[in-house]
């Protein structure tokens, strides 16, 4: 009976984390890892899954993809985890429409490609603007999250903009799906009084030389989130997953693992 039992338990532990993909992919990466397109609503989502483990859904910044992501960061998340790697609307495998983004566009599009693979819970990870969008879900959707980390993030943007012409690493667009984000880049604003509520653990982890997204602002949330740790790198800019990827990934694998 007690082998049934155990028998029972684990077909039930491997199920839990069984996602809707789709039979063929439409790319395979430079790894010959597939890629998968899927309908969310009126456009596609391009994604990615590797690794096996609990969930972890990737979350993009402005202006990049999934495979911007570091190498080294995905293989080493990935060996423990099911990491998702999904692109943003417009970008990438993802296909757009002629409409204005807003953050709530691009927010709820997580929910919907989370719905459309059958995902019903992950660990989420976002970086810069990929942040916002999980701090969004953490307001309106906190039961889509497990453990939240927030790489780079704001809740006030309003100077962002600014800092992007002056700091950014590439040149910024006139036009296309990223001018379509950088329209928005200065929308978000929440009172940070409002994740006094949120019960989800979460992961601020932050470059203390980011001068396009200030390291204070991941200090004051931290004085809000009941469930937090605050992890600063000292000589890492807004591009701490490019600069110490290594570090950064080991800092999210203890938090993920921690389990006190």
């Amino acid at each position: 009976m007690k082998k049934i039992a155990v028998f029972v338990m684990l077909l039930f532990s491997i199920s839990i984390f069984a996602l809707k993909i789709p039979e063929a992919p439409v790319a395979y990466d430079s790894d010959l890892n597939p890629i998968y397109q899927v309908d969310v609503g009126e456009i596609q989502i391009g994604f990615q899954v590797l690794g096996e483990g609990e969930p972890l859904l990737l979350l993009m910044g402005l202006g990049g993809t999934m495979m911007n992501w570091p190498k080294t960061v995905i293989d080493m998340l990935s060996y423990e985890y099911q990491v998702i790697l999904m692109d943003n609307r417009g970008m990438g495998y993802s296909t757009d429409l002629d409409k204005p983004f807003t953050y709530d566009m691009l927010s709820e599009d997580v929910i919907a490609f989370m719905d459309a693979i059958e995902l019903d819970k992950a660990h989420m990870l976002g970086f810069s603007m990929g942040s916002v969008f999980i701090q969004y879900i953490l307001i309106h959707h906190p039961e889509r999250v497990d453990r939240a980390i927030l790489n780079a993030t704001a809740f006030d943007t309003t100077h962002t903009l600014e800092n992007l012409y002056q700091h950014a690493n590439a040149e910024l667009p006139s036009e296309g799906p990223v001018k379509k984000q950088l329209d928005i880049v200065v929308d978000w604003y929440v009172n940070p009084e409002v994740f006094e509520t949120v019960q989800n653990k979460v992961l601020l982890i932050h470059g203390r030389e980011d001068l396009i997204l200030e390291p204070e602002n991941s200090l004051t949330l931290a004085g809000f989130f009941e469930n937090c740790w605050l992890v600063f790198f000292q000589d890492n800019t807004h591009y701490l997953i490019y600069e110490n990827p290594v570090d950064f990934a080991y800092v999210c694998l203890d938090f993920l693992k921690h389990k006190r």
